[in-house]
């Protein structure tokens, strides 16, 4: 009997921790698709290595971005609302491989401010 009550708290528990939008829709990086305020399929992309976080960190500045303390960025995008044309920043892959921060920030190139709701 106390072995079904804790399969089924922890059923319960799991039912109620997916509320919103199911494990299977929230990516590796930790988002969720929301909705495109554009959408892209024929772009210019630009991709630039970055070689480490002091790097990132003014690259960051320089694009209008406040990096926040202890947050370690490995990649963001920049794209033109108008043009279609997308720039990638990311820490160069053959020092860290983060392809699921790669990843999302090819969805911006696409679909332009995708996630307004999450940070």
């Amino acid at each position: 009997m106390h072995k079904k009550l804790i399969v089924v708290g922890f059923m319960l528990v799991s039912l109620l921790a997916s509320c919103g939008k199911s494990p299977s829709s929230v990516g590796g990086d930790g988002y969720y698709f929301e909705k495109e305020t554009l959408t892209r399929t024929d772009l210019a992309l630009h991709v630039v290595l970055v070689k480490d976080q002091a790097e990132m960190t003014q690259l960051l500045k320089e694009h209008g971005r406040q990096p926040v303390a202890g947050n370690e960025v490995a990649a963001f995008s920049t794209y033109s609302p108008v043009e279609p044309r997308c720039t990638i920043y990311m820490i160069d892959p053959k020092l860290s491989y983060q392809p699921e921060f790669i990843g999302h920030e090819l969805v911006h190139c696409v679909y332009g401010n995708w996630h307004t709701v999450q940070p």
